[in-house]
């Protein structure tokens, strides 16, 4: 009964060509590791298309539907698309509550949608939010943008698109569902955790050219972005890895105390940035190429290689450290970071080794 809308892809205009990302493998590799990266070393990137589509339904939670069929579009992967609709209960919770119980409401002319079921968080904001906008910014300045409820208290939300030349911006109440009379939408300009490289580089040139960073400005600082005070994948030992780290000048920062775009100009700042798997890592995008990021990673890790491939897109030297889980909750638990480990990579990051 419940389906996925089959999106016309075809005919569609191309707004960003595609493409073949080739990523250096990193710059500690052991040989031990190998298979965790071997996969990543090459990727095929589609080319980006913009979407008219016409009677599509939007939700609060960012999810589009047409009828009893939900856009694919919806979802950050097509493995969270069959997750999602392989929970019938949920699926039926989803149209009765959108077809039934929330008012719905026309919107007349067109409006472009650039999100999916996790642009909320910080990292799918930008890698892959922001590039769908920044892809499609020649529509946005004629279209109002049309994003979910909530996305209007998210600073990073605001703050990243007062950078754009927008005709306006227009949220999905929370107890109603727009149905679009005309509804633009880019593709996603790569699969999640991959990416266009010369796109994302452009994006880091408006972004911090936005943000008034001089490009000739030299970028020294050693960072040290800390997760303590996430609620989760945080560092077991992290007094203990600080005192490492300051023994090689690294200043310790919480990206959450800065508004977006301190945050963008403080990592054009660094030279050198390390942290463990998470959020803040995504900042690595607004370093100067030629620079170093160290993510703290779980040991074993072959799925989320995504800063890697960002760093490979913005043009960094990437380095690695396997971390043992201090907890049994081997995804979302703490890292234990060794020591020892930690200093022979930050020698060999800088050139001491």
């Amino acid at each position: 009964m419940f389906r996925p809308y089959a999106t016309p892809h075809e005919g569609a205009p191309v707004i960003r060509e595609g493409g073949r990302s080739a990523r250096r493998p990193p710059a500690n590799l052991r040989e031990a590791d190998a298979a965790l990266f071997a996969h990543e070393l090459e990727r095929d990137i589609p080319p980006t298309r913009l979407l008219e589509l016409r009677g599509v339904a939007a939700t609060p939670e960012g999810m589009l539907f047409k009828g009893s069929a939900i856009l694919p579009e919806s979802f950050s992967s097509p493995v969270i698309m069959r997750h999602f609709l392989s929970r019938r209960r949920s699926v039926v919770k989803f149209f009765a509550t959108n077809r039934a119980l929330r008012r719905r409401r026309r919107v007349e002319g067109p409006r472009l949608w650039v999100t999916d079921d996790w642009s909320h968080g910080y990292f799918h904001w930008l890698a892959d939010a922001l590039p769908r906008l920044y892809a499609a910014r020649e529509a946005a300045r004629e279209t109002v943008l049309l994003l979910p409820h909530g996305y209007e208290r998210l600073e990073f939300v605001t703050s990243s698109l007062k950078l754009f030349d927008l005709r306006g911006v227009e949220y999905v109440g929370a107890e109603e569902v727009c149905v679009c009379e005309r509804l633009l939408m880019p593709t996603h300009t790569a699969p999640s955790g991959n990416y266009n490289e010369p796109l994302m580089r452009e994006l880091r040139d408006f972004v911090l050219a936005a943000c008034g960073v001089d490009p000739q400005a030299t970028a020294d600082a050693r960072l040290y972005v800390s997760r303590g005070r996430a609620p989760k994948r945080k560092l077991s030992n992290e007094r203990e890895a600080v005192r490492v780290l300051e023994e090689f000048g690294f200043r310790v920062v919480h990206f959450e105390d800065f508004a977006f775009e301190e945050q963008a100009r403080l990592s054009a700042s660094a030279s050198h940035l390390v942290s463990n798997h998470g959020a803040g890592l995504t900042n690595i995008l607004f370093m100067r190429p030629g620079g170093s990021v160290l993510e703290l990673r779980r040991e074993g890790e072959r799925e989320r290689n995504w800063f890697f491939n960002l760093a490979s897109a913005a043009g960094l030297d990437y380095y690695y450290q396997p971390c043992a889980p201090a907890d049994a909750d081997v995804h979302s638990g703490d890292l234990f970071a060794d020591p020892r480990l930690l200093r022979e990579n930050l020698a060999q990051m800088l050139g001491r080794g």
